[in-house]
């Protein structure tokens, strides 16, 4: 009987860490790339999709340039959006999810054709801090910059925010600081998980 009920319970907790795994997954993309170009980019603008296969290698490489890395469940197909302007590669789309303690955050990111990030807003966010004013803020702080730059508002260990990122975050530090270690992964698993498609649209213009 005793055997019965631990493995019962050893069904249930592989059950529900493959519901997460799937939840975390399904909730990494653009839920309108339309809707987060008119907001990202505003109108003019046409996009492909380009479907990638994110590895265990590439979570490894991540964790090369950063002090951290994606979520075990991101290891696999996630897709990128080129857009286009007048034919012309303008800049990229992508979806980005994050835990927190007030649940699951999803997170729309522009990149900029240079890979330095040009916005985000919210997709999904519980947490009273994820507001118009917060969003303005914490852009004006991200816009335009590259990974090197951004890493320089992050502690050594990326856990916290540096003395530098403490001052440009004043207000709502922890939610800052969960988009800041987003934004670092965004631009890094672009530039190694869709490497030769960006080096073939660099190459092409």
């Amino acid at each position: 009987m005793k055997r019965n009920r631990v493995c019962g319970l050893i069904i249930l907790l592989v059950v529900e860490m493959l519901t997460i795994s799937s939840a975390y997954a399904a909730f990494c993309s653009l839920r309108d790339p339309v809707s987060a170009i008119q907001i990202l980019y505003q109108g003019g603008y046409q996009y492909r999709s380009l479907i990638g296969t994110v590895t265990e290698q590439d979570r490894l490489a991540v964790k090369e340039i950063l002090p951290f890395t994606i979520h075990q469940s991101e290891v696999s197909k996630h897709t990128l959006y080129v857009l286009y302007k007048n034919e012309e590669p303008a800049g990229f789309l992508q979806a980005r999810s994050e835990w927190a303690k007030w649940g699951l955050v999803e997170i729309a990111w522009a990149i900029n054709l240079d890979r330095s990030l040009k916005g985000f807003y919210f997709q999904r966010c519980r947490s009273p801090e994820c507001n118009d004013t917060v969003v303005k803020r914490i852009n004006k702080e991200l816009h335009n910059k590259s990974i090197e730059q951004l890493k320089l508002f992050l502690s050594a260990d990326g856990e916290a925010l540096s003395e530098a990122g403490e001052s440009a975050f004043l207000t709502s530090p922890d939610l800052s600081l969960l988009v800041l270690r987003s934004a670092l992964k965004t631009l890094a698993i672009t530039d190694i998980s869709w490497a030769k498609d960006i080096e073939k649209i660099e190459a092409n213009y």
